[in-house]
């Protein structure tokens, strides 16, 4: 599932949780593996700007996957 594409396609199998204008998260309720590290991610965030500001309320691991036109993918480890 590394590349891209399949990450698109990934989004179908997991739950939205939040979308506004700059990022979109969804939660990973089946045990999807991450296709960084391979290990089961608890949620993927979405920027779909170049220059986008979060805010994480606890401490996590991060992985990130990016595409050719920008967009960035972070899978959060908890």
């Amino acid at each position: 599932m590394g590349s891209v594409d399949n990450i698109d396609e990934m989004k179908s199998y997991l739950t939205p949780r939040q979308e506004n204008e700059a990022t979109a998260s969804y939660q990973n309720t089946t045990a999807i593996a991450c296709p960084v590290c391979e290990e089961s991610f608890d949620s993927l965030v979405v920027c779909k700007r170049n220059e986008t500001s979060l805010s994480l309320d606890t401490v996590m691991n991060l992985c990130t996957v990016t595409n050719d036109d920008g967009r960035l993918f972070l899978f959060t480890h908890e």
